[in-house]
């Protein structure tokens, strides 16, 4: 995922994937982590084709649970 400079900025950043994921877990709604190449953070986006499934969303997929 490429981010833009003035989006890279205004966005809270994550010093790890974990605690990226932590915070999307938390969300009311599916957000993903990805590594910012401008800034070499964690940040969140809500755009998720093509994208890894974090592995919670797999175990609560396959165990029949809603998110979270």
């Amino acid at each position: 995922m490429k981010t833009r400079p003035g989006i890279c900025h205004r966005k809270k950043q994550y010093a790890t994937r974990e605690a990226a994921e932590l915070a999307a877990r938390e969300a009311p709604f599916t957000l993903r982590a990805y590594r910012c190449a401008l800034c070499r953070r964690f940040h969140l986006t809500s755009r998720t084709k093509g994208m890894k499934i974090p592995r919670h969303e797999l175990d609560a997929l396959r165990s029949g649970q809603p998110k979270g």
